[in-house]
């Protein structure tokens, strides 16, 4: 093959990356074509104004020759996305313009948006062909099956499967990405769980805690799930509700309830309530503590 048709196979594959992921990373293409940066940097050149760059070796389609996007595919991008409750396409898409709107979300994070544009192509093409994947994370070497990425609460993470566990790993913490030929067999139950999981306690093994919430901050919990995985069970003719919630560890509880008192109680398991109020006093006597240690200095 003449070297002017390896700069065509080169292009072919760039502009179809563009389309298919929406952009490309340089240093993924140096990696991936063994070329050096200067032979790069004359491929992306060809593509003149077709092309922006974010200066972070980021490249996408300019807008003038980015794919339109129908009403059909900007509503399923919503629903994959998870954000059907904050846009209401059917009537917002329709319109030409939208300066009426502002959603103002959390702020994400710098290091994992640029692992996560480095790196997707990797990830999504394990998660879809169910190759295992290598990687360190927090200064370990781990071995896992991918099923999906997930943004919670701003975070993106991993949920996958190591030693027959269920975890979630930071995306912003994962190092030196090796995608192995090895397959794995995707459990349905599983791939469901990662689909439906609401809380970054990743973890099947979970206990079920009915807690109720007093009728003066009723409103808060009808308006929004607070607690994880919550349900209503009952609404009580004093105001009261009754919630169901799935807790993975007591730590994913408790902080909650301490937020809400005196306006939330556990009424099962009774054993955890106790739980409950025994850290809570001892909590108390460690400030009290600190409080008279802190005093008797000045």
């Amino acid at each position: 093959m003449s070297g002017h048709e390896v700069m065509v196979q080169r292009l072919t594959v760039i502009i179809s990356e563009l389309y298919q992921y929406g952009f490309v990373s340089r240093q993924k293409l140096i990696d991936e074509f063994k070329i050096s940066e200067r032979t790069l940097y004359r491929d992306l050149n060809r593509l003149g104004d077709r092309l922006i760059s974010d200066n972070n070796g980021i490249y996408k389609l300019s807008p003038a020759y980015a794919k339109h996007q129908s009403l059909k595919d900007l509503q399923n991008i919503v629903r994959i996305l998870g954000i059907e409750e904050l846009i209401p396409a059917k009537k917002l898409f329709a319109q030409s313009e939208l300066t009426s709107l502002s959603i103002r979300s959390l702020p994400g994070d710098p290091k994992a948006k640029k692992m996560l544009e480095s790196h997707y192509s990797l990830f999504d093409n394990a998660i879809i062909k169910n190759f295992i994947c290598e990687f360190y994370y927090k200064d370990k070497f781990r071995t896992v099956e991918p099923y999906r990425l997930i943004n919670l609460k701003s975070v993106w993470y991993m949920g996958a499967v190591e030693n027959s566990k269920v975890k979630g790993y930071q995306i912003r913490n994962i190092h030196w990405v090796n995608v192995t030929s090895s397959h794995f067999k995707p459990e349905s139950y599983i791939a469901q769980y990662f689909s439906e999981e609401d809380d970054v306690w990743f973890s099947l093994d979970k206990q079920t805690v009915k807690i109720m919430v007093s009728a003066e901050v009723r409103s808060y919990f009808l308006r929004r799930k607070v607690l994880p995985a919550q349900k209503l069970i009952r609404q009580e003719p004093n105001g009261e509700l009754i919630f169901q919630t799935e807790m993975a560890h007591e730590n994913q509880l408790f902080p909650l309830l301490r937020y809400w008192l005196p306006n939330l109680t556990i009424i099962s398991p009774e054993s955890l309530q106790l739980r409950f109020h025994q850290k809570l006093n001892q909590q108390l006597a460690e400030m009290e503590t600190n409080f008279k240690t802190t005093f008797d200095n000045i």
